[in-house]
């Protein structure tokens, strides 16, 4: 059977200055006293503990890392919104890697229905800690996501 493996990275809009205390609203947009950016689709998201203004970059990859599909959404874009798109066109037995932030139930029965093998990462929710088989089963996927991150650093590498 054939993989897929599903991942996102933030594209930085050029000339967009990392910032630290600022205050970003629930829909990406800065609020107080900040200079506003001339790119109006951009949106702002907080990551590391810097806000970065930009895009997210929705990226597939083959078991080798070679990108078959991507897309571009503003940064403040949640990933598990954001997978049925990346899987058209995927055939039935594939296997779907991805990383927590796609671990929703929709998702998972996206997955089922269309005969394709659940490698999503399980997220621990609030006073439900994950179990010790789902953490091993997550060390056992996140082995084989690296394909996709060597993606991503690939094109931050020769893309700045």
């Amino acid at each position: 059977a054939s993989a897929a493996v599903v991942d996102a990275t933030i594209i930085q809009t050029a000339g967009s200055k990392q910032r630290q205390a600022i205050e970003v609203d629930n829909k990406g947009q800065v609020s107080g006293q900040t200079t506003p950016s001339k790119d109006s689709d951009a949106r702002w998201i907080k990551k590391n503990g810097l806000y970065k203004l930009g895009y997210k970059q929705h990226t597939r990859t083959d078991a080798e890392g070679y990108i078959e599909k991507l897309y571009i959404t503003p940064a403040n874009a949640h990933e598990c919104n954001h997978l049925l798109p990346l899987l058209e066109g995927i055939a039935e037995g594939t296997t779907v890697y991805a990383d927590k932030g796609y671990d929703s139930e929709e998702n998972q029965q996206h997955l089922e229905e269309h005969r394709l093998q659940d490698g999503i990462m399980r997220k621990a929710h609030r006073k439900h800690p994950l179990s010790e088989a789902q953490t091993k089963r997550n060390r056992y996927l996140s082995k084989t996501r690296y394909v996709v991150e060597q993606s991503f650093g690939t094109l931050h590498r020769k893309f700045r």
